[in-house]
Formats: C-alpha cells, structure tokens, sequence
C-alpha cells in the first residue's frame, strides 16, 4: 500500500495573522474596560440607592416625630384654653383688668409655645437629607 501523505499547511487556528494581533489586543482592552466601567456604574447606582433607602427612612422618622409633636403640642393648647377659660370666666373673677390679665398670660404661654414650635420645625427643615 502505498499511501501518500500530503503536508498540512500551516493555518493559525484563531483565523488570525500577525497584522490583526494589535487590533484584536485593543478590542479586548476596550472591552474589558467598558465591562470595568460598567461594574463601577452599577455599584455606585446600587450605593446610590442606598443612601436615598437610608434618607427616606430618616425622612420617614423626622415626619412621624414631626406628627407627635404636633400632636402633643395641639393637646397643650387645648388644654391652656380649657384652663383660660376656667380661669377668666370663673367664679373668682369679678373685673374685667382682670380678665384682661389672665388672657394676657394664656396669650404669652401660647406665643412661647408657637415660638417653639417654629424652632423645631426649622431644626427640622434644616436637618433634613
């Protein structure tokens, strides 16, 4: 048997040649640095996302102390008006100086605690993310 056997010419496998090398080199940096990119982008959107978690919790406490306080400082006034009008109409009144007075009184009471409550709000709004 005589068998002929013919030479397997040489053929780069990857289909390329040395003047393509340069350029499959760059394809893959640029590649690589638009995957690295891309990973940075995606973890500071994920850290971003975060953050505004954290704010909108803080927010969320900040209004529901907000709420409380208002609460609490609108069963103060009501009950300062309860207790001005026992005092300004009771029995223990007889003139109107001193009516005057007490309402006087009530009305610096109040003007402090609206001044408070000013001041609170504004720390607030200060405060805020």
């Amino acid at each position: 048997m005589n068998v002929e056997t013919s030479e397997i010419p040489d053929v780069n496998i990857a289909g390329t040649d040395q003047k393509n090398r340069p350029l499959l080199i760059a394809i893959i940096i640029l590649l690589a640095l638009l995957l690295i990119s891309n990973l940075i982008q995606a973890f500071s959107t994920y850290q971003q996302n975060k953050i505004n978690a954290q704010r909108a919790t803080i927010y969320a406490q900040r209004v529901q102390e907000a709420e409380d306080l208002a609460k609490n400082q609108q069963e103060l006034l009501m009950g300062l008006l309860s207790d001005y009008n026992s005092d300004a109409y009771g029995a223990g009144v007889d003139r109107i100086a001193e009516q005057q007075l007490i309402a006087s009184e009530y009305t610096i009471q109040i003007l402090q605690i609206i001044g408070l409550q000013n001041s609170q709000i504004l720390m607030t709004l200060s405060s805020l993310p």
